[in-house]
This record gives C-alpha cells, sequence and structure tokens, in this order.
C-alpha cells in the first residue's frame, strides 16, 4: 500500500515535469518565431557638417523621396533610425550632385565616414556589404564625371585660337573624352561580372556621364543586363526593384527582336515593302511603279524642318542623275492636303513623285517601315532592293555618282 502511494506520488511528480518542461520548450519556440526585425539605423561622421542638414532619401523603382533629415552635430556627427520591411535604396545627400548610395537591409547598422563637401569620392562604410560596393561604384562614376567636365572647361577656355590649334584642340578633347568614357564603361562592366548577385550591379546598368548619356548601351551590351536580371530575379523575386529591371529586360528582348525582323525586311538587299498612296491630284500611284530606276523612296513632311534642309539636296540630285535613270518617291506625313502642296511648291519638289494618305503619324506607311523620326530615306535598285539607307545631306550625291558618274 505505502509502496503504491509511493509510485503514485512519482508519476505525478513526473508528469508535472514533463509539463513544465513542455512549457519551457513551447516558450523558447516562440520566442524564436518573433517578428523579424525591420529597424535600420545609419550613423557615422562627416568631415565639415557641423550644423549642416543632411537628407535620407528612399528610392522606390519609380520615384525618389526625403525619407529623413537630421542635422549634424558640432563635431560632424548623425544618425538615422527608421524602419523599413525589405531591401531600398536609400541615397544619403546633400544635393543631387553630392551624394553617397546605400543599399540598406532591414536590421542593418551602418557607419558612414566622409566629408560632406564630397561624399561620393571619400566615403567609407561599415555594416553593409551592398553598401560598400554601391559606394564603390559611384565613387568611380563620380571622378570619371570631374574628369569630364574638367575636360569641358578646359576645351571652352581654349577656344581663342587659330582654327589649326582650335582643330588639334578638339581631336585632343576628343580623344581624351573616349579614353576617359571607355575606361569608365570597362570599369563598370568589370564592376557587373564581379557582383552579378549585387543589387549596386542593377544600379550599375542604368548609370549615366550625363542627361544624354549611358555608360552602358542596351544593345551592344545586353548580355550584362541579361545576367544581372537572371540572378536577382531569382535572388529577390518579390523585390520591385528587381521586378522593374526583369520587365525593362523582357522589354528590351521584344524590342530587339522586332528590329531584327525589321533587319531582315528593311535590309541592304530585301525587297522595299510596297506602298500604294494617293498623288496631289487623288491618283493612287505605287512604288513599284518605279521599278526600273533606281529610286529615292523618302519620307518627309512639310512641318518638318530638317527635312526641309534635305530637299536642296534632293532637288540637285534628281537634276543630275534623272535623265541617267535616278527617280524619287516622297512620301509626306503631313496632316493636311494644304500644308503638304505649300511644302512642294515652297521647295520646288513638283518634278517627281509625291504620295500621302495625310494622317500624320497615324500613317500606314510608319509601321510598315518602322518610322521612328523623319527625314528618312532608302535608295532602291532597279528591283526595288534596299540598297542603303537615310543618305543625308552630301552622301546622297556621293552614293549616285558611284552609280553614274
Amino acid at each position: 500500500m505505502t509502496i503504491n502511494n509511493m509510485d503514485g506520488r512519482y508519476r505525478i511528480a513526473a508528469n508535472r515535469n514533463m509539463i513544465v518542461s513542455l512549457a519551457a520548450l513551447i516558450i523558447i519556440a516562440l520566442s524564436s518565431c518573433s517578428e523579424p526585425d525591420h529597424t535600420f539605423s545609419i550613423s557615422g561622421i562627416l568631415d565639415n557638417a557641423s550644423g549642416k542638414t543632411v537628407y535620407l532619401y528612399e528610392m522606390s523603382a519609380v520615384d525618389f523621396s526625403v525619407y529623413d533629415s537630421v542635422v549634424a552635430g558640432a563635431d560632424g556627427t548623425f544618425r538615422f533610425d527608421g524602419e523599413i520591411d525589405r531591401i531600398r535604396f536609400m541615397p544619403l545627400r546633400e544635393n543631387h550632385l553630392n551624394q553617397v548610395f546605400l543599399i540598406v537591409k532591414p536590421g542593418d547598422d551602418i557607419q558612414l565616414t566622409a566629408d560632406y563637401n564630397d561624399l561620393p569620392r571619400t566615403a567609407r562604410i561599415e555594416g553593409s556589404t551592398e553598401s560598400e560596393l554601391a559606394v564603390e561604384l559611384f565613387g568611380e562614376i563620380t571622378s570619371s564625371i570631374h574628369k569630364l567636365d574638367s575636360l569641358g572647361r578646359h576645351y571652352r577656355s581654349n577656344l581663342d585660337g587659330t582654327p589649326a590649334e582650335i582643330q588639334r584642340l578638339r581631336e585632343r578633347t576628343e580623344a581624351n573624352f573616349n579614353e576617359i568614357t571607355g575606361e569608365l564603361r570597362q570599369f563598370t562592366i568589370d564592376f557587373i561580372n564581379r557582383n552579378p548577385g549585387s543589387l549596386a550591379s542593377l544600379m550599375a546598368l542604368y548609370q549615366q556621364i550625363d542627361p544624354n548619356t549611358f555608360i552602358l548601351n542596351q544593345q551592344e551590351d545586353f548580355r550584362y543586363y541579361s545576367m544581372v536580371d537572371s540572378v536577382l530575379i531569382e535572388k529577390y523575386p518579390d523585390l520591385d526593384y528587381t521586378v522593374t529591371l526583369n520587365e525593362n529586360v523582357s522589354q528590351m528582348k521584344e524590342q530587339f527582336e522586332l528590329r531584327r525582323q525589321r533587319e531582315s525586311s528593311l535590309g541592304n538587299g530585301a525587297v522595299a515593302p510596297e506602298i500604294s498612296l494617293p498623288d496631289p491630284e487623288g491618283e493612287t500611284v505605287s512604288l513599284s511603279s518605279l521599278r526600273g530606276s533606281y529610286v529615292l523612296l523618302d519620307f518627309w513632311a512639310a512641318w518638318c524642318g530638317p527635312c526641309r534642309e534635305e530637299n536642296p539636296y534632293l532637288v540637285e540630285a534628281y537634276n543630275r542623275y534623272h535623265d541617267q535613270g535616278f527617280d524619287i518617291y516622297q512620301v509626306s506625313l503631313d496632316r493636311t492636303r494644304e500644308a503638304w502642296l505649300r511644302g512642294i511648291e515652297e521647295d520646288n519638289l513638283q518634278q517627281w513623285t509625291h504620295v500621302s494618305d495625310l494622317q500624320f503619324w497615324s500613317s500606314q506607311v510608319v509601321p510598315l517601315y518602322q518610322i521612328e523620326g523623319i527625314p528618312a530615306n532608302y535608295l532602291l535598285d532597279p528591283d526595288g532592293r534596299i540598297m542603303a539607307r537615310n543618305l543625308r545631306g552630301a552622301e546622297l550625291g556621293r552614293a549616285l555618282a558611284e552609280l553614274f558618274d
């Protein structure tokens, strides 16, 4: 009886110990499944920043906005604290020309030191490998842009020499420009090859020397866009930056395919697609009706200043070579018959064939010939095959001289 009671008390105690152990395990499990850390901090010291405002921006795939700002302390110290739910591009800047790009992850504690007056070239980073790469990239780009700016200033300040001296200056400046931009392009390519899985490489793809000049050419350097996209979309499938890159790369592929198709249908040796449109009298005239002659197929409009500037070259070429078998088939993208006829009369173009559907950029010839701008032209042989395209100014005369002189 006593033994049984002792066994019962032992079993009860053992059960109680098991319950306590299970409760402890549950508490540990719950604590390990707590909310992820969305906080981040960026702090450091900026020389020459005492009492000055430092701005932290946030870049999405489509916009750019101030995230926070602080006034640096007397010793240049500063600190930003915030929360983000995913990786963000966050430039720290004085202005758009003086900034350092940071790539911030939730949980990052980034330390930055730099000269406030030259953030991109003096920044030093700890606590973020991605930000270190971004600083390396933009430091090199900024240094190259400063060299180009200095080169431009030197050129502009030395234009008071003789024509021969100015020509030599222009040639030296162009050579130096090509050297600097060539080195920057090679640096960018090497950077991407070394870091294809870094978001800094995504930023490298779209960097510009000036508002009109990209470091990389989307067509010539497409393999780098494709390489970075293939790595990052797998690594960050839901990040807005990588999703946008993936969409851009897909659009590039479509554009390249359209260009390839255009080259096959509008390249040298291809028969020019047929055009049949009304002339000024309303009679339909086909491009193929001029077979047997060398034909300049020219796209223009009376409202197009550069087109009007080309017309004297057309008149000269026609007058010189028409009797030897040269003709012109000129297609207008005008909107009104009055403007079209007035342009023909003012530029003395009556002697050759004119056609138009007066549909402006909605003309049927625009998609047919993949016209992206005018003036545009094609030189056709007597069988209607394309020999050359976009012969501007004196180029047309030289091309015809090779055929007839």
